[in-house]
C-alpha cells in the first residue's frame, strides 16, 4: 500500500519536470553572457556610432505618409461642424490614432482619427467591410460596436483617416452622417 501513494505523487512531479525541461531545450539565437557587456564585469556597454550605410527610407506613416501634419480637429471647419450640427471637437489619442470627437447634443457624434501607420488593409470591423470611393480616395465602409458606422479613407498603403459616427443606436442614420462628414474631410487629405 505504501508504494501506490508515492506513485500517485511521483507521476505529476515527473510531468512537471518534463515540461520545465522541454521549455529549457528551446534554442535562442545569440551569445549567452552573464549580463552587461559580456566581458564578465557586468557593466553595460555604451553604444557606438553606427557607421553602416543608412537603409533606404520606407513609407511607414507620419511625415512620409502625408498624414503626419494632419490635425484631426482641423479636418472639419466651423461652418462644416455647423452643417453637421456639431459642437467644437476635443482631441485625444486613442489606439495609436490622433482623434477628434465632435458631439451634437444628445443626437449623434462624429469622430475623426488619423492613423499614421495603418492603411485600409488594416481595417478591423465587427461587421462586413465594403470597399468604396470617397472623392478621389479609396475607402472602406464598415460598422462597429454600439451601432456606429465608419468610413476609412486611404491616404497611402500605410496611412488612413477614419470618420466614425454614432447616432443613438440608429446605424442607418450613423452611416448617413459618417458619409457626409467623410465627404467634407476628403478634399483636405493629401
Amino acid at each position: 500500500m505504501t508504494g501506490t501513494p508515492v506513485r500517485l505523487l511521483l507521476v505529476p512531479l515527473v510531468a512537471a519536470v518534463a515540461l520545465v525541461l522541454a521549455g529549457c531545450s528551446q534554442e535562442t539565437p545569440g551569445n549567452a553572457s552573464p549580463g552587461g557587456n559580456g566581458d564578465g564585469t557586468g557593466l553595460p556597454t555604451i553604444p557606438t556610432e553606427d557607421t553602416s550605410e543608412p537603409a533606404e527610407p520606407t513609407e511607414t506613416g507620419g511625415g512620409d505618409s502625408g498624414t503626419g501634419d494632419l490635425q484631426p480637429c482641423e479636418l472639419l471647419t466651423s461652418a462644416e461642424q455647423s452643417q453637421l450640427q456639431l459642437a467644437a471637437g476635443t482631441e485625444d489619442d486613442i489606439g495609436g490614432q490622433r482623434t477628434c470627437l465632435f458631439t451634437a447634443s444628445g443626437s449623434h457624434t462624429v469622430s475623426i482619427g488619423v492613423a499614421d501607420e495603418l492603411g485600409l488593409a488594416d481595417v478591423q470591423s465587427s461587421g462586413p467591410a465594403t470597399p468604396t470611393t470617397i472623392g478621389s480616395h479609396d475607402a472602406v465602409q464598415f460598422t462597429g460596436g454600439v451601432s456606429s458606422c465608419a468610413f476609412a479613407l486611404g491616404v497611402t498603403d500605410t496611412s488612413r483617416v477614419d470618420v466614425i459616427s454614432a447616432a443613438n443606436g440608429d446605424e442607418a442614420r450613423a452611416c448617413g452622417i459618417a458619409k457626409q462628414a467623410a465627404e467634407l474631410v476628403e478634399p483636405k487629405l493629401p
